[in-house]
Formats: C-alpha cells, structure tokens, sequence
C-alpha cells in the first residue's frame, strides 16, 4: 500500500508551564501524518516578536501567562497583523472567557485535559485548513491587486502614449499634404510610417493583454456589409498596387446586406491577415473570398502567392511574438502579434482561424465567424464600391499684391510668408503692434492687406487696429485669433478688422481669404459671406496644447467651429455661456478633473448634449454608460474618426 504523506507543521506554544509543554510535545508526537516542530516560549514579550514573525503555521496560547493574560497576547497580536491562527488552552470550562476569545479573534479553545481527546485533533485540523483558505484567499488578493495594478500601468502608459502620437501623426499628416514640402516628402513620410508602426505595436500589446485576462469584450453592432467590404478593398489597392499585386474581394455567394458584428475587431482581424499577405507577396495576387456558409456563418479567406510557410513552422504562426525563421527577411519582420491577437479574437466570435500553406507555393488564410440568423430575403451580391475622392486643397495662384504679418512667434510668420509666397504675394513682417504701426505710416500705400495676430506684447491686436484707423488707414486687416468664439467676429469688425481668421490658420480659408482681398475689386466681405451657414460648433477639452491645437485644426478643416478649453472648469464656463455647442470632446485624464464625470455633470444639466470621450486606454463600459457618454474617440483621433462624429450630428 502507498505510504500516507506526512504533514510538516511549524507550532508555536505559549505556555509558562514547564510540564504542561512536555505533555503538548509528547501528544504532538504521537498524532499520525503530522510532523509538528515545537517552538516554546514562556515570556510575553518574545512570544509576541515570535507571533509577529509570522513564521508559524498555528499556536497553541495558554491563557494564564504569568503577570500577563493569554486573551492580551491574542488581542496585541491581532493588532499587529498576526495571521497565525491561534487555539486558546484553558485550564477550566468558562464560558465567558471562551466568547472572549473567540471575540479577540482565537480559532478554537480547548480545555487543557482535553489535549490527548480527538476534539484537540479536529481543532489542530480546523485550525491549519482555516490558516490554508487564508493563505489562498491572501494570494487571490495578491493577485488581484498586482492585475488592478498592471491594468492601471498600462491605461497610463497607453494614454501617455497615445497623446504625443496623436500630435506626430496628426501633423506629419498636414505637412505631407503641402505642396511646398515635396522636396522633404521621403523623410516626412519616413516618420510617419514609424509612428503608425509605434501606434500598432501599443494597440497589439495592450490587445494582447487583455485577451489573455480574459477582459476583451466584442461590441457588436448593426453594419453594411458592402460597405465594410468596399472600405477594406479601398485599404489595399493602393498596398498592393505599389508591389505590382493584384487584389480583389470576391463573393461566392450572396451575402446579407446587414450584419451585427464587431467592425473593429473584425476589420482589425482581416488588416492583419491581408496586410500579412500582401508583405510576403512578391508577385502575383491577394485575393479575399467572402461566402456565406451557413444560416449563421460568414467565411473569410485571404488567398496570395507569396513566399509561403514551411510545414514545420506552421503551428508556431500563432504564438506571440513569434516568425518564421529563415524565410522572412528583415524588412518582413514585425512584433509577430498580428495572427496570435486575429487568432484569439476569431475565437471571440466563435470560429477558428486556419492556415494551408508550402513553401514557395503560397498561402492560405481562413476562418468563420458566426452570425444572427440570416433571412434569405436579405441576401444581395456584393457591389464593391471602387471609386476614390479627390480634392484639391492647394493655395490659388498668380495673385499679386504685397502684404504685412503683424505676428510675434517666429513659426508662424515663417508659415504664412511661405504659404503666402506660393501665391505669388509677397510678405513682410512686424513682431508687435508698435512696430507695424511705424511701418505702415512710413508706407501707407505699399500694402494691400495685413494679417494681424490679437495677442502680443507691447500692444496688441486690438488696439493697433484702433489706432491704425485713428490715422485714417484704411487698408484691409484680418485678425489672427486661437480664442474665436460666437460674437468674437462682430466685435473685432465694431473695432475696424475687416475679417477674422482662427488660428492655427487653415491652408484652404487662407487662400480664400488671400483669393478675395487681393483681387482687383477688393471688396470688404459682409458677415453673410464669410460666414458659412449650417456650420457645426464644437468644444475641444484637453490639457495637452499640441493635442488640442491639432484637434482645432483637423475640425476647422472639416468646417467645423471649435471652441478650445484647457481643464474642466474652463470647459463649465463655456458651457454655462451663451454659445450653443453641437458636441463636446472631453479628454479623460484632465488634470482638475475626470472627463467621465465631467461628462455626467454636464448631462445632468442637460441630457440631450451630445459628448464624445477622447482617451488613450478603453474606458470601461459600466463607467461609460455610467456617464451617458455617447461616443468614444481612442487616441491619436484621425481626421476620418472627427469626419464620422460630424455626419453623425448632421
């Protein structure tokens, strides 16, 4: 028969009683499947530095200790944070002095007669499985803490993160859209390749932590099949194009016009496989097969005729951080996330990702996921749309005239003189209002138009231009204003400016603005002109200036109106204004306050105000509802994420 394990038990006993430690020793000894290792202590003081070590798996404590009582030793451990459990020896039944005990937090007490009876066993037993589920429910909370903990470190880092690629990407992404910089173009988009890079490895990292907690949740919602498909083919024409590939999506079978999936993840699932293909194609095709496989199930496979995956290295495909030695060289090489993360995610929506594939032969990706019940009467072939938009945002040309920039920051003169010169125009500059005064009264008739910033020192916008038309100087002048509000306009034309533009200028209104007052009519605009009807007005809050100077940007390229504010209470003031905002943009992490009680404040004043929350981590659904938002930006906010806010407000 197998032997029975031993049990190796640590006790401490407190007993000032020489004979009563050799009968506890001797009847320690003979319980069987125990090895109990005796520590003795009779003095008060060492045996509480004994308790506190914590060292010990139970102690027996005698309750007459000299001078001292056990019941005050039980009590100053418990103060201590003593997690031993402790059994109470008594030399006599009390029954108030046994609640007393068990009220100062002992585990048991036991007559002293009692001490070679099975009752002493069975509480010696209870007493370390107690001390066992302690031990266990001590470590879950270890656990859990060091989990709450990561969770916290990593929304941090990812908002940090995201706030500064919201400004590289953002900008990089305007400066590649100038015409005057072509000739910087390759570094430009050098930079912006690698901050997409660095944006897509956070996403994988984070992604990849959550799905191995078990916290990524799918978010379905009611989507255009067609749609989503014409989205992604528009994704990587262009990719594949580039490399001379082919590729094409293509039903095998009618499919439905709506589905309720999340697009994200899904879109996320099929980047990285199509993405994956066309990186290790060198010639041929990548093709996307979509067919409708059951009632409840949508089939996706990404064919190509690249380079292919060796049998071998086939199972490892799908680990993290893994590739494909030998085969990929250096520039194929990534994080190797992508199809670890798309593997789990398809387990999310209930399929499996496979993979067919020999080396130099190709390869082919697929998997299903499953679906609603479809009702055949739904069913449409798939019409891709492939048309592209266009549009040309360049500065007019051939304009003449001459003109001053009255601005005190240096980047901004440098942008407009080089923005202005495209046109043909030329610029001089005055770094304050003192100095543009000089310069127009010694030549009143060289300029055609001045561009005034309202905020500088020595003398401001406002009371040059005052002092400009106290000299009959009646030249046009357009304000240079970041703080535009609803009624700024009229009161800086009551002042004498002929216009207003904000800042940071937008490329498009300043050739509009160029394109009018150095025309040969010249004539003054009327607040019905310049003004274009039906615009939306937002308020942007975030702390960050880059951040916040951009979103303004990108919105007033979409002819959106932007108010900026920088914390919560300047964003109540605007709030409790006059001017009515269409939406709200709150940053989660301001510093006086959370965007997602802020948000809660604000829809408790008004329910019907629409407000988007700009984060650098997923806020937590239960907080999200919590606070009514109603729409969730993750950072860095694109031009096209701004774009799907405002048609939805139209």
């Amino acid at each position: 028969m197998p032997q029975e394990s031993v049990s190796e038990v640590n006790v401490l006993l407190i007993e000032d009683d020489e004979d009563d430690y050799i009968l506890t020793l001797d009847y320690l000894e003979s319980i069987p499947n125990f090895k109990f290792n005796l520590v003795w202590q009779s003095q008060y003081h060492q045996a509480l530095e004994a308790l506190e070590s914590n060292s010990f798996d139970l102690c027996l404590l005698d309750y007459q200790l000299g001078p001292q009582t056990g019941l005050g030793v039980l009590k100053e451990a418990r103060a201590r944070q003593v997690h031993t459990p402790i059994i109470m020896l008594t030399g006599q039944s009390d029954e108030l002095l046994d609640n007393e005990a068990l009220k100062a937090g002992a585990e048991d007490f036991v007559l002293k007669s009692e001490i070679s009876s099975a009752r002493f066993i069975r509480s010696i037993r209870y007493a370390l499985a107690r001390k066992e589920l302690e031990r266990e429910r001590l470590e879950r909370l270890r656990v859990e803490s060091d989990s709450r903990a990561k969770d916290r470190f990593l929304a941090h880092l990812s908002h940090e993160l995201r706030t500064p690629l919201t400004s590289i990407l953002g900008y990089t992404n305007l400066l590649l859209s100038r015409e005057e910089l072509q000739n910087v173009k390759p570094e430009l988009s050098i930079i912006n390749n690698n901050s997409e890079h660095l944006l897509n490895l956070l996403n994988d990292v984070l992604d990849l932590s959550k799905l191995n907690e078990n916290r990524l949740q799918l978010n379905k919602d009611k989507i255009c099949l067609n749609s989503f498909l014409s989205d992604l083919y528009s994704l990587f024409k262009m990719a594949a194009a580039k490399k001379g590939l082919s590729f094409s999506i293509e039903a095998k079978t009618s499919l439905p016009q709506t589905v309720s999936i999340d697009k994200t993840r899904l879109k996320q699932i099929l980047i990285n496989i199509i993405y994956n293909a066309i990186k290790f194609t060198s010639s041929g095709f990548v093709k996307v097969e979509v067919k409708l496989k059951t009632d409840t199930q949508l089939q996706f496979i990404v064919i190509d005729t690249g380079i292919g995956i060796p049998s071998e290295k086939l199972k490892r495909i799908f680990k993290p951080f893994e590739q494909v030695q030998h085969v990929t060289t250096r520039s194929d090489e990534g994080a190797g996330l992508g199809l670890a993360i798309s593997s789990a995610l398809i387990k999310l929506m209930g399929g499996e990702l496979s993979v067919e594939s020999a080396l130099g032969e190709g390869s082919q990706f697929g998997f299903s996921i499953e679906l609603d019940e479809v009702n055949a009467e739904s069913l449409a072939p798939l019409t891709l749309d492939k048309t592209q938009d266009t549009s040309d945002s360049s500065l007019p040309s051939e304009l003449h005239g001459h003109i001053l920039i009255v601005e005190d920051i240096s980047e901004i003169q440098l942008l407009l003189r080089t923005l202005i010169g495209q046109t043909g125009a030329t610029a001089d500059i005055a770094n304050d209002g003192v100095e543009a005064l000089e310069v127009l009264e010694k030549n009143p008739d060289k300029y055609h138009l001045v561009f005034m910033d309202l905020h500088m020192p020595r003398m401001d916008g406002r009371d040059t231009i005052v002092a400009l038309r106290e000299r009959a100087l009646s030249l046009p002048v357009v304000a240079l204003t970041a703080a535009a509000q609803k009624g700024t306009r009229e009161e800086l034309v009551a002042l004498g400016f002929n216009d207003m533009m904000s800042k940071p200028v937008n490329v498009a209104e300043l050739g509009r603005c160029l394109k009018h007052y150095l025309s040969e009519e010249q004539i003054v605009p009327t607040q019905a002109e310049t003004q274009i009807p039906g615009n939306l007005n937002f308020l942007v809050v975030e702390d960050d200036s880059d951040t916040r100077n951009l979103l303004k940007l990108l919105l007033n390229s979409l002819e959106v109106n932007v108010v900026t504010a920088e914390c919560a209470q300047s964003c109540w003031q605007h709030f409790k204004g006059t001017q009515h905002f269409d939406a709200i943009l709150l940053d989660i992490g301001l510093p006086d306050k959370s965007g997602l009680f802020l948000a809660k404040e604000i829809k408790a004043e008004r329910p019907e105000q629409h407000i988007v929350i700009a984060s650098g981590f997923d806020p937590e659904p239960e907080k999200l509802a919590e606070s009514q938002v109603d729409d969730v930006l993750l950072k860095p906010i694109t031009l096209v994420d701004l774009k799907e806010i405002k048609e939805r407000l139209l």
